[in-house]
């Protein structure tokens, strides 16, 4: 009997509609989050050149943050697709980063900018009947930015304000709650938890003394140079 009633139960719930469906919508709201910072360097016992050697030997950084997301996109019953950004910010301390020849060792303010095609897919039961259950996952485009305060560089760097920006590629997994109210119109609120890897591709010395002017001293391929991964709670409402 009770197998028979599970089975009655799911039935009704796959078949459960809901008010937001068969439309745009934008979503927006705040996250928090938890970032590993890790920083690669080329193992200095090692004088063979393939990339393969290289490997993680300082720079693990953990670190809070929080900032902003905003989702816009289509949904239908099931699925929804959308164009998603988010921005967080965070500070770092005693990192070791390296662009071309030159080293750093410091502290600073972290941006992260990322922005990212998103498919969610909302799970056929409503265990509570006003919430709806969804797992999602895409790519991520990132740019990463550190602006160090105190510093030591091996080049001749010393007394000047710089950025270290990083663009990155990656993905993004998550589940996700999402209240189910009779019409979007009532705002409806949202909560996801998500894994983020980030790896950099390009990495950007910049200095930052004149505001009015972008002088990028050094440029070239990360490589690796930096990696993050960070676990994010994201928490909004639907606008419209």
């Amino acid at each position: 009997m009770k197998v028979y009633i599970l089975l009655i139960s799911f039935l009704i719930s796959f078949n459960y509609t809901f008010a937001v469906e068969d439309t745009m919508f934008l979503k927006a709201g705040t996250n928090i989050s938890v970032t590993r910072l890790g920083v690669f360097e080329k193992d200095p016992d090692d004088d063979d050149d393939d990339d393969d050697d290289e490997r993680e030997i300082q720079g693990k950084n953990y670190f809070g943050g929080f900032g902003f997301n905003t989702h816009f996109g289509y949904r239908w019953k099931r699925f929804e697709l959308t164009a998603s950004s988010s921005i967080t910010f965070g500070k770092v301390k005693n990192l070791a980063f390296k662009i071309n020849e030159n080293s750093f060792e410091g502290s600073g303010n972290y941006q992260n900018l990322m922005v990212s095609p998103n498919v969610r897919y909302f799970i056929p039961w409503a265990p509570l009947n006003t919430w709806r259950i969804s797992t999602g996952l895409g790519p991520i485009w990132s740019q990463q930015t550190i602006r160090l305060k105190e510093f030591t560089s091996s080049g001749d760097y010393a007394g000047k304000k710089f950025k270290l920006t990083y663009d990155s590629i990656g993905f993004g997994v998550g589940i996700g709650l999402e209240e189910n109210l009779p019409s979007k119109s009532m705002h409806p609120v949202y909560f996801s938890i998500s894994y983020i890897r980030l790896y950099s591709v390009k990495s950007y010395l910049v200095d930052t003394s004149d505001s009015t002017n972008t002088n990028i001293l050094s440029s070239s391929s990360a490589k690796n140079d930096v990696a993050s991964e960070s676990i994010a709670i994201n928490m909004g409402i639907i606008l419209f």
